[in-house]
């Protein structure tokens, strides 16, 4: 009897080791909210520096910020430099000149670059198709484009619809932003560091809508453009900061540092940056003996075209890198995103069956994406993830805008979202029996296609793969 006592006692043990969180991961998840720092670090990086437009004064004073703050918590981060194709936002201005004078809300795309004052009629494109300037005489006048979806057709990318323009002979092009509030929408003029063909600008949908009225009333209108932004070569760095693990082998977990100007860069992708470095913290204090090492990087120009990362994989081209986790505009999580790496769905269903608490209602789900941070490790065939999550409308409402700033953050989700991560960190960095196999170039080529995002890339310039 005594020994059927015993080995029940050692069935139940073991069941609750398995089914429930270790001490080390609830000692995680309540310092992530009891001893909360990334919400004091974004309001610093916000307050006192600003939009982190990669190359500018603002961005390097917040990543001294950063570093300092890293500092404290007992890291001796690094910057490590790159040298990109860059790009300065000068005074610029668009104005109408007739049938009324106003001087329009609009915003320079990235990599304009400066030409002299100029004035000239606009002309309606439409969608900015090829097929909406049949009969179209656009030379030497300025382009007029809506960003919403043409029916049945795909949304143009804006660099698709400046090209169209340009080659048209168009002096400017003009996007009409579909989100209505007086909102622009900053972005670059393309991804690759090239000065755009012909100067190109967000306009507001109210501003915009207005001038596509006018026209279609066969009422003339005249504009005139100002542009002093500029391209220029840039100096920067990504920050670095690393747990050394039991092996060389390692784990990057990464959120893009930089911004856009407009506003201070809180949602997009501050959060993602005050989470990282709250992930950092708890990983340090609590699982700092772990199985593989772990490179915590804060990613700079990604919103220029994904320069920060893909300098990070080239510099670290002979490191073994394991697996790679994005933050871009993370919320509270709502699940997790195996990204085309299906065979990792049974390790994340574990890690969310001991998460019971929290809301992870979207599951383990594999919906890869472009054009963030995780791209050029996916490139390299590196395993891939990311975190679901849910932002309040006020917090993704102005995306690239003026209002992305301090006052919109929801500090618990900031709580919510590093105590999820910093759990599936620990978690990974420490399952030396999972299989972390990289995927060669043809299992990629298949990926891609599966999901349908190698007509992206293609149309980007960013498909690296040759095909028979």
């Amino acid at each position: 009897m005594k020994f059927k006592i015993i080995i029940a006692l050692l069935l139940f043990s073991s069941l609750t080791i398995f089914s429930q969180p270790s001490i080390k991961l609830r000692e995680i998840i309540g310092s992530a909210y009891l001893e909360n720092k990334s919400y004091n670090v974004l309001e610093r990086l916000c307050d006192e520096a600003g939009g982190r437009l990669i190359g500018s004064e603002i961005n390097e004073k917040a990543m001294s910020i950063l570093k300092d703050e890293l500092k404290n918590i007992g890291y001796e981060a690094k910057f490590e430099k790159f040298t990109i194709p860059g790009w300065v936002r000068g005074n610029d201005q668009v104005i109408m000149r007739s049938p009324t004078e106003r001087k329009l809300q609009a915003v320079a795309l990235g990599y304009v670059e400066k030409t002299p004052t100029f004035d000239a009629n606009v002309v309606y494109a439409k969608y900015g198709l090829e097929e909406n300037y049949k009969n179209l005489n656009v030379k030497d006048k300025i382009v007029l484009v809506t960003q919403e979806t043409p029916p049945g057709k795909e949304q143009l990318l804006r660099y698709q619809a400046l090209d169209i323009a340009a080659r048209h002979g168009a002096k400017a092009i003009l996007y009409i932003n579909e989100r209505t509030g007086f909102l622009n929408l900053a972005g670059m003029g393309n991804f690759n560091g090239n000065e755009t063909k012909i100067p190109a600008y967000s306009l507001t949908f109210e501003e915009g809508k207005w001038i596509e009225r006018l026209i279609e009333r066969n009422i003339p209108v005249t504009i005139e453009i100002t542009t002093n932004s500029y391209c220029k070569e840039i100096n920067s760095a990504n920050i670095v900061a690393s747990l050394e693990g039991k092996v060389k082998s390692k784990i990057v977990i990464g959120a893009h540092f930089d911004s856009w100007d407009l506003g201070q860069g809180a949602v997009d992708n501050g959060v993602g940056t005050a989470i990282l470095f709250d992930v950092a913290r708890l990983l340090k204090k609590f699982s700092p003996n772990n199985y593989y090492s772990i490179d915590f990087v804060w990613f700079n120009g990604e919103e220029f075209g994904l320069w920060g990362s893909k300098k990070y994989v080239e510099m670290h081209k002979q490191d073994s890198i394991i697996a790679m986790i994005n933050m871009d505009m993370t919320g509270t999580p709502t699940g997790f995103n195996v990204m085309g790496f299906n065979e990792f769905i049974p390790f994340f269903e574990n890690v969310k069956n001991q998460l019971n608490g929290f809301n992870l209602y979207s599951g383990v789900v594999s919906s890869p994406g472009t054009n963030s941070d995780h791209m050029y490790f996916m490139f390299d065939g590196i395993p891939t993830f990311e975190i679901q999550a849910h932002l309040d409308e006020n917090m993704y409402k102005f995306y690239h805008e003026r209002g992305d700033t301090f006052d919109k953050v929801n500090e618990k989700y900031l709580s919510d979202a590093s105590a999820v991560v910093s759990v599936l960190v620990s978690e990974l960095s420490n399952a030396s029996n999972l299989s972390f196999k990289k995927k060669n170039a043809h299992e990629m080529v298949e990926l891609f296609k599966h999901y349908g995002l190698d007509k992206r890339l293609k149309n980007q310039g960013e498909w690296i793969y040759k095909e028979n």
